[in-house]
């Protein structure tokens, strides 16, 4: 009998992908949302995790989802409810605390804003985004108003050094030999997800 060995590099997380696919069957409502959120299609992504939300109330990513989804339409007001609610039901939520601070910045409540940033920053894991954070707290906790301007460019930048991030560990991720050991958990390192 032959020997059945495991895929190693970058092939292994292609048929890691390929598996969790086939046995799920389909796609998801929230799948569907995040992929349409990844590609700017705001009201799709919008409709797919309200229904996510409707099928399944109780759903933190989905909340997190449509919340991120109504700050990237200008829709702060939303964005903060939503958000909100994902924060009272997982205080650790990376993704909810940063959006949450930034639909706060773009309203102009730098208290709020600030609160959400320092607990952001708490649940970083990079050096880069803790020190991104911090120079965006010290623009937000000065003794002056900022200009629209001002506060798009900074949400703009703490968004920038996220994905950059996030490019990062998954090239880290995609070129690694199996298994690899950079995460605590395989199916939730994502910190915007």
């Amino acid at each position: 009998m032959d020997k059945v060995t495991m895929p190693t590099g970058r092939h292994y997380p292609a048929l890691l992908a390929a598996l969790v696919f086939t046995l799920s069957g389909c796609a998801t409502t929230y799948g569907l949302g995040q992929a349409a959120l990844d590609e700017g299609r705001y009201g799709d992504a919008a409709a797919k995790f309200e229904t996510a939300l409707k099928e399944r109330p109780e759903r933190t990513d989905a909340l997190v989802g449509l919340g991120i989804t109504r700050y990237k339409q200008q829709g702060y007001d939303e964005a903060i409810a939503h958000l909100s609610q994902a924060v009272s039901q997982d205080p650790k939520r990376a993704d909810a605390r940063l959006y949450l601070g930034l639909s706060y910045l773009e309203r102009g409540d730098y208290r709020a804003a600030a609160e959400q940033l320092r607990a952001f920053r708490g649940l970083a894991h990079s050096a880069g985004i803790a020190g991104q954070v911090d120079d965006a707290l010290e623009l937000i906790q000065g003794d002056h108003a900022l200009s629209q301007k001002t506060r798009r460019f900074v949400a703009a930048s703490l968004e920038f050094a996220l994905k950059a991030e996030q490019d990062r560990r998954n090239a880290q991720w995609a070129s690694s030999t199996w298994p690899y050991y950079g995460y605590d958990n395989w199916f939730y390192w994502d910190l915007t997800r």
